[in-house]
């Protein structure tokens, strides 16, 4: 059983025992659980957003903690605890595009930390990486979302069915087309 099987199968113990115990009773320890099992998916989905670790950080953060507050709202017999917590992360992460695009950064001095990658990370990612990260940037939001639910959050089709309210048959054509997008443009970005 690969990792990805076993990690599906703990997400769904987990809705179980939600359901089980009922979505108003989400204690410390089944969201301990929960956080556990989800923080993974939902840092790769933001890092995949706004390629920033530390601001991918501030967004898991703030989607969890948004999700504590709330998950009195939460309804298992509506969607998964997944489909539920990436719908906070979606909106997460549009606030914060919104906010960027209000208030654009400016640089105090040059003292302030550069946001690009430093010569490390640089040189630990693969040439194919930074050509695959140049070439996702070019794409609409929409087709982004789709590469950070599909391949950052690791989410099925199914799933980001639920989440952009599509069916998983329209999810997987639109994934599809996008991946042949990506490779005839492969060759274009240097």
């Amino acid at each position: 059983m690969s990792s990805t099987d076993l990690a599906h199968k703990g997400k769904l113990w987990l809705d179980n025992l939600i359901r089980a115990r009922q979505a108003s009773v989400i204690d410390e320890e089944v969201f301990a659980q929960l956080y556990r099992t989800h923080l993974y998916g939902v840092f790769n989905y933001c890092l995949f957003r706004v390629s920033r670790p530390a601001v991918a950080e501030d967004l898991t953060a703030d989607t969890f903690e948004r999700a504590w507050r709330a998950r009195h709202r939460y309804r298992p017999e509506q969607a998964a605890f997944g489909t539920w917590l990436f719908t906070i992360a979606r909106r997460v992460v549009i606030d914060w595009q919104r906010r960027q695009a209000r208030r654009p950064l400016t640089k105090l001095d040059e003292q302030q930390p550069d946001e690009t990658l430093s010569p490390e990370l640089r040189v630990e990612e693969s040439e194919g990486q930074i050509r695959l990260r140049r070439l996702i940037q070019t794409l609409r939001p929409a087709e982004q979302e789709l590469i950070a639910l599909k391949f950052g959050a690791g989410m099925s089709n199914g799933e980001i069915g639920q989440i952009l309210g599509k069916s998983d048959t329209a999810v997987g054509s639109a994934l599809h087309r996008l991946m042949q997008k990506l490779r005839a443009k492969w060759d274009e970005i240097k």
